[in-house]
């Protein structure tokens, strides 16, 4: 099911960026439009923008590369561990590259934090997948490194899309919603080169066996033990496919996630934000090592007591504001 699952990524995407850009349009959609403009009045229209729409567009590029990216590497048997590894290890490219393009400059109290909570994460990854029976990989080396370049390139991309959006949101304002929205909704069109792929995803969903909620969810517990305490029929009676329900949850997840995201994106700095994506990541690791009874490694125990510290340390240490042109000339 894993396997099932990690195969339909473009669909599961898809479906989390069309609920984010339906939800955004009760915020950005007016009716009836303003009187004296070209539009129709009888016609909804889109509320006036803080941003500049190609300010959006130019975001939404890089951040689609940076998911294709992502994607496209587990195609050159990049395992996952590896995967959340390259991608701890933004934390560090952000920091230098708000040095370099941005003039940011770091306390050694948040230089310190952010080198701790890195090797933290990536010891506890390597330390939880060390315990699990190695898979030999049919991939050749040039195949491998290929895959590690991707993932690098990604990796500097994805630094350069958090200092944007910083930038962004410090010239035009805190519009975290209206990012959310033209983010994913100028995003929609993409998904047309890949509509073989996503036609194919549907008929695997469609084939999927019918269940109820409670069949769907059987095996967690808390959220079975709450439908089941509702006293009504429908709930056993309404049966769609098993993966529609999956993808279903996955998108309600993914909007608090990602919303959350957006408004700290907002009034947080791209380091600050990167911090607590690496911590989001180290958690999920944690849940999973404790709620699949995996193995929880000596090498995961100092891997957790590093991104502890250094989580600590970070919120402790001072911001160092980068020096003003004035500054700079005297």
């Amino acid at each position: 099911m894993l396997k099932l699952l990690c195969c339909s990524g473009q669909l599961i995407t898809l479906g989390q960026f069309i609920f984010v850009a339906m939800e955004g349009m009760l915020y950005h959609v007016q009716w009836p439009s303003p009187a004296g403009t070209w539009w129709p009045t009888f016609l909804p229209s889109l509320k006036p923008r803080a941003v500049p729409i190609q300010r959006w567009i130019i975001l939404v590029v890089v951040f689609y590369l940076v998911s294709a990216l992502n994607n496209i590497a587990l195609g050159f048997e990049i395992s996952m561990p590896l995967h959340i590894i390259f991608r701890s290890g933004g934390l560090i490219v952000n920091m230098i590259m708000g040095w370099l393009l941005l003039n940011k400059r770091y306390s050694k109290g948040q230089i310190t934090a952010v080198v701790l909570v890195t090797i933290g994460v990536v010891w506890a990854t390597l330390a939880s997948t060390s315990a699990e029976k190695k898979k030999e990989s049919s991939s050749s080396g040039n195949e491998f490194a290929l895959g590690i370049f991707i993932l690098s390139v990604a990796m500097i991309l994805s630094a350069g899309l958090g200092l944007l959006q910083e930038v962004t949101y410090r010239k035009y304002g805190k519009c975290w919603r209206e990012g959310l929205f033209y983010t994913h909704c100028l995003s929609l069109p993409i998904f047309l080169f890949f509509y073989k792929d996503l036609l194919a995803q549907l008929d695997i969903y469609n084939k999927s066996a019918l269940v109820s909620p409670l069949q769907a969810i059987e095996h967690l517990p808390i959220a079975a033990s709450l439908l089941s305490a509702f006293p009504f029929n429908i709930i056993s009676a309404f049966k769609i496919p098993k993966l529609w329900y999956y993808l279903i949850m996955d998108v309600l997840t993914q909007y608090v996630c990602i919303s959350g995201v957006n408004r700290m994106t907002a009034v947080s700095s791209s380091l600050t934000l990167n911090l607590v994506l690496n911590l989001r990541k180290f958690t999920s690791l944690v849940i999973s090592i404790v709620y699949f009874n995996n193995p929880f490694a000596v090498g995961a125990i100092y891997g957790s007591v590093l991104v502890f510290i250094g989580t600590i340390l970070y919120t402790q240490s001072p911001t160092i504001q980068p020096k003003s042109t004035a500054e700079k000339k005297h």
